[in-house]
């Protein structure tokens, strides 16, 4: 993928894989509103536009221009050839020339995920294999960029190998098998937040060591869950786990939930502006018995950004 090719790739829609929705539009489509992905805010500031035939952003309390200079900006990249890289494997599941006609993100139309490319479950990827990890790039990642044990990675991820059917091409990155029988599936890279579902997109439930425990616990994601057991020192909850694997599994969550005897509700999603969304959503439907947990992880974004923060601090300790 050269430069030109990138800046005709859908803005939106890589928002929308890394979990950002809009919150308005204006000129008919034309300009997208979002809650800024550089910071927590209550009132959009950030806001996308389509003009001659690409789309640019701009931020209110920061800069903008393509959607080259948003992935440098978000993923504080210093060149552009791994700017390009990033927005392969992202869009790998895409077509790359495809811009998408502005008036298909009228979040006001029933079907809105279905015009941003339905992420629920990426038709444009098969499934070629999964099995228990193998690949020593696979170790390596989650060892060193993520602070996960091998073998808790051993315990409850997959090795998942999947085709690309757009560009005939094979990839491989770890996953966990869902309660519809896909697979959830991130990529090995170190800064690379690509994430999609294979066959289904769904929660996955983990049972825990204690059927009486009547306790659940709820992860955003399963690097969230993992960090969670390794800053307790477990390999196993006492009570159940559910990895949401995105916050738009709200319905099927409640859905699941209802269905089960749990007399306590856990919430562990992240420290910021979704996740505090996704908690009180939560909140509205279970009321007391729901319990956020999100404060434990404080200042932090999220479990994982905790387990490497402590990690680093230990190391500094002992190099001292």
């Amino acid at each position: 993928m050269n430069s030109e090719q990138a800046k005709k790739l859908s803005l939106p829609l890589l928002l929308e894989k890394l979990g950002h929705k809009p919150v308005n539009e204006k000129k008919n489509g034309y300009e997208l509103w979002y809650l800024s992905p550089f910071r927590d805010e209550i009132e959009p500031s950030f806001h996308t536009s389509f003009l001659n035939g690409k789309w640019i952003w701009n931020d209110f309390g920061d800069t903008g221009g393509t959607i080259i200079d948003f992935v440098m900006r978000c993923q504080n990249y210093s060149s552009v050839t791994q700017a390009l890289a990033y927005l392969d494997t992202m869009f790998q599941g895409n077509q790359v020339s495809k811009t998408q006609s502005p008036n298909l993100f009228s979040f006001h139309q029933q079907n809105h995920r279905e015009a941003v490319e339905n992420f629920s479950a990426d038709r444009k990827l098969e499934l070629v294999e999964a099995h228990p990890i193998k690949n020593p790039v696979i170790f390596a990642y989650l060892v060193r960029e993520r602070g996960i044990p091998a073998p808790l990675a051993e315990q409850y991820l997959l090795e998942v190998k999947y085709k690309n059917l757009a560009v005939g091409k094979e990839f491989f990155g770890f996953g966990m098998l869902n309660e519809s029988g896909g697979y959830e599936v991130r990529v090995a890279l170190a800064g690379n937040k690509f994430k999609s579902a294979i066959n289904a997109r769904d929660i996955s439930v983990i049972r825990g060591s204690d059927s009486s425990k009547n306790e659940v616990s709820i992860f955003e994601g399963m690097t969230d869950f993992l960090s969670w057991l390794v800053m307790q020192g477990k390999n196993q909850l006492q009570g159940d786990a559910l990895i949401m694997h995105s916050l738009t599994s709200h319905a099927r969550a409640v859905a699941y939930l209802r269905s089960q005897p749990y007399a306590a509700i856990k919430t562990y999603l992240d420290n910021n502006v979704s996740g505090q969304q996704g908690t009180e959503k939560l909140k509205t439907v279970f009321g007391s018995m729901l319990v956020s947990c999100s404060e434990i992880f404080a200042p932090h974004a999220d479990l994982n950004d905790a387990l490497l923060s402590t990690r680093k601090s230990q190391h500094s300790r002992r190099a001292s």
